[in-house]
């Protein structure tokens, strides 16, 4: 069994090592701006893949890892893309033993959690050719027969598979290198002197607030914040603010978007964000069941809902409801605005340009590891902190 278990992991190095090659090539390939020995063929395959990585990532991991296999095992097909299938082979643990670990590596943004094979479409068992294909339940519809024609090429050769890995990862490459570019220019333009005060924060988070696709960065605001108040609120000495989860992890669980456990790994303070959607007494109930004996001291949940509660009536009823939990259990759920919060907070800190600068690194930390912060919610940033930074 031993012997059995090296040898499987000396294969998975060695298929790292081989996907680490192409990426050498690639970066020359760059960097020389050689393009011109890539055909036409190729760019057309793949780059409308690479136009919605912000939104498919998954597929262009599951492109990466058809490729790989293609290479190591030529006589595979690889539309066969599961161990159930009739000389099929399991896509997924390749995918999860190789290409996962190296898109950490080298391409944290586009990385899934575990693994490409998660998703609805890529755990479907649809075999990928062009007619049975056809059912995959892909969430960008215009993306199925790009898709299913770039593998129908890699399986029967009409393309070089070689050259078409070394162009995928050359495209990522440069997604990276422009990314980091936009990071560094931003965490540059928050170390600004302009004096600021808490109306002018809250500003600058209310237009951000206002970006699309925007549920993620109230969710940073109050991390950032927290890591302010954890250097002068004596509630939460010996805490520990633990790393913010990633919305789209497969695996993703926990008390809330923002904890505070205690040394002896218990929880303590929870924060629960919610994105334009008004507290009702369903959510109330919800965190009181999830606090059920736990040690959890304090649970907030927090809008960004402009009349926070679905009625005047409702917030009536869950201010008592809240009062009741508070007496029998002595668990205290405060329900409120994540601008009124954000407001509270701030009075406590020392140093509003440490906020903004947290939050800007956290904004970029975010962004270089997941999809969920995007290229133009940096952007859009960038733009704030000019506006506020008096800088043209």
């Amino acid at each position: 069994m031993l012997e059995k278990q090296q040898a499987f992991q000396t294969a998975e190095n060695q298929h790292f090592k081989r996907l680490e090659e192409h990426y050498q090539k690639a970066i020359q390939i760059t960097e020389n701006q050689h393009f011109d020995v890539i055909f036409d063929e190729i760019k057309r395959s793949i780059d409308p893949l690479i136009l919605r990585i912000e939104s498919d990532k998954s597929l262009i991991q599951v492109v990466i890892t058809s490729l790989l296999k293609k290479i190591i095992s030529p006589e595979q097909d690889i539309r066969l893309h599961m161990a159930k299938f009739d000389y099929g082979y399991s896509a997924r643990v390749l995918d999860t033993k190789v290409t996962t670990p190296f898109f950490k590596k080298y391409f944290p943004k586009y990385a899934n959690k575990e693994t490409a094979f998660l998703t609805k479409a890529t755990r479907s068992e649809v075999i990928w050719n062009l007619i049975e294909g056809q059912k995959l339940p892909l969430r960008s519809k215009d993306l199925i027969n790009p898709f299913l024609q770039l593998i129908d090429k890699i399986q029967n050769g009409t393309i070089n598979i070689e050259n078409c890995m070394i162009y995928l990862l050359s495209k990522l490459y440069l997604l990276s290198q422009a990314n980091q570019i936009v990071f560094d220019q931003t965490i540059e333009l928050a170390d600004f002197s302009d004096i600021i005060n808490i109306n002018t924060v809250i500003r600058m988070l209310k237009e951000h607030f206002q970006s699309r696709l925007s549920s993620r960065l109230p969710v940073i605001a109050i991390f950032s914040v927290y890591q302010q108040l954890f250097k002068t609120i004596k509630r939460f000495e010996n805490k520990i603010l633990r790393p913010l989860n990633v919305h789209t992890s497969s695996d993703k669980h926990g008390y809330g978007d923002v904890e505070i456990w205690n040394m002896n790994n218990t929880p303590f303070e929870m924060v629960e964000i919610k994105h334009n959607i008004p507290i009702d007494r369903n959510l109330v109930f919800d965190v009181v069941k999830k606090s059920e004996n736990t040690t959890i001291e304090r649970y907030y949940i927090l809008t960004t809902y402009e009349d926070c509660f679905t009625s005047t009536d409702e917030e009536e009823y869950i201010n008592k409801f809240i009062l009741n939990i508070k007496k029998e259990r002595q668990l205290e759920v405060i329900a409120n605005g994540i601008i009124y919060s954000l407001k509270y907070y701030l009075r406590f800190v020392e140093d509003y340009h440490a906020f903004i600068e947290t939050y800007t690194n956290e904004l970029i930390t975010d962004a270089k590891n997941s999809t969920e912060v995007k290229d133009f919610h940096i952007k859009s940033w960038q733009e704030i902190l000019k506006k506020y930074g008096n800088r043209a």
